[in-house]
């Protein structure tokens, strides 16, 4: 059981996603999963524990954009420095903490800033549609082919509204990002892709 947990909790992994999306795919492909074969339930719900820990962009725009907008500050503020002073050996004890984002500290010392931790050159819109288009879209899109439902469905549908209204957020002039306008803006985008496909 502990194995089987420690190998859900893996799957999880982001840098592991196209090998467990690349297995899945097949097995779909193929049709020759069997639910009723161990090791195909465990790769499902390794698959399905895969999609709760990316689904933000599956939500409505409003609760996906808000929590958008914390997870792409808490990548920024990553790497933070802290630096504790202990005043005694108390429960009472006094820390301080400095805070320097990881772009700050990279740059300060002439380094590559890492991915997605620059706050001058990265947007949350650029890191939504990124994390959409490669990571959210794909594995759903499978997942939605595995469990063909309502709301599998409606999952993969916020994802594309939410992607045009990144997208529509991108094309304002800074400081600008009304995401009713955003909103209005892709909706009439999302109407004319669609009669162009």
């Amino acid at each position: 059981m502990e194995t089987q947990i420690g190998a859900l909790i893996l799957a999880t992994d982001i840098s592991r996603q196209n090998e467990y999306l690349s297995l899945f795919r097949s097995h779909l492909d193929r049709g020759d999963l069997h639910l009723d074969d161990g090791r195909h339930r465990h790769l499902v719900l390794q698959m399905a524990l895969k999609c709760a820990d990316i689904c933000n962009p599956c939500r409505s725009w409003e609760l996906s954009k808000q929590w958008s907008e914390k997870v792409t500050e808490e990548f920024f503020h990553q790497g933070r420095l802290q630096c504790c002073v202990e005043r005694s050996r108390t429960l009472d004890a006094l820390c301080f903490e400095q805070l320097f984002t990881v772009g700050d500290i990279e740059k300060k010392y002439h380094l590559g800033v890492s991915p997605l931790c620059d706050r001058q050159t990265e947007s949350i819109a650029n890191i939504q549609i990124g994390f959409m288009t490669y990571l959210v879209e794909p594995l759903f899109t499978e997942w939605a082919r595995f469990s063909d439902t309502r709301l599998s469905q409606t999952m993969l549908g916020h994802v594309g509204l939410n992607k045009a209204s990144w997208k529509g957020l991108q094309r304002q002039p800074p400081g600008s990002e009304d995401a009713n306008a955003a909103f209005q803006l892709n909706s009439q985008l999302l109407t004319q892709e669609n009669r162009l496909s």
